[in-house]
């Protein structure tokens, strides 16, 4: 598979004024969709008409939009504690059995026992994982593998999500940690730079690798020790 560049840490500064917006977002998007919602109730007609439906896309939108900012805002700032990663790695498995099954996908876990405990914040980094295999998930079909496999080396807990999926173009591989860029419908181009932005408030590192056709593979890298 073909490489592209790891993470470049970046300082929170560059954020700031995308959160603001964000703020002053939220409060008059809150009173549209209070309004189409009056609208709906009091026309429930306006429920066949496509305009109506697409506006009402597009709200849902913004509204993701504006809640993905609030998360690029926070995920730089992080509340250490220890983590079990077998039971967190074992967890996020079992949640996406039964959607991989229901797909007609194969998921497979090779987490050996016996992990480090790992001093991280647990919520932020399970969202970092998950926005990862979400990615796996809509990235394939039916038949193909997603596979989560973690393993210790050089004092680094190593992470890996690989699925067999329709893979990424090399011009698109080289745009993917970007805000903004994404070929997903109803995307924000969002997932990506949190996760990145998480991995690296943990002083660790994540690349990707991609072929067109063949599949993708992201690899996460964390210190097991945090000073």
């Amino acid at each position: 598979m073909e490489q592209t560049s790891s993470y470049i840490p970046e300082t929170s500064a560059e954020y700031m004024n995308i959160a603001q917006i964000s703020h002053e977002i939220r409060n008059p998007l809150t009173l549209i969709n209070c309004t189409l919602q009056l609208l709906d109730c009091r026309y429930p007609q306006l429920k066949d008409d496509d305009l109506w439906l697409q506006l009402a896309d597009d709200v849902e939108y913004l509204r993701q939009l504006t809640l993905s900012l609030s998360d690029l805002n926070r995920c730089g700032h992080v509340r250490f504690s220890p983590v079990n990663m077998n039971q967190m790695l074992a967890g996020i498995a079992r949640q996406y059995l039964v959607l991989a099954q229901n797909q007609g996908k194969h998921l497979s876990a090779v987490i050996p026992e016996g992990l480090p405990v790992i001093s991280c914040d647990e919520v932020k980094i399970h969202q970092a994982l998950i926005n990862l295999i979400k990615n796996a998930f809509e990235a394939t079909a039916q038949g193909d593998t997603i596979e989560i496999c973690a393993r210790v080396a050089r004092k680094r807990l190593i992470i890996s999500i690989m699925d067999t999926g329709t893979g990424i173009s090399p011009e698109n591989l080289e745009q993917i940690f970007q805000p903004f860029v994404t070929k997903k419908q109803g995307g924000t181009g969002l997932g990506l730079v949190i996760t990145k932005k998480i991995i690296a408030a943990h002083k660790g590192s994540i690349r990707v690798y991609s072929r067109e056709g063949i599949g993708t593979k992201f690899i996460v890298s964390l210190p097991i020790a945090q000073k």
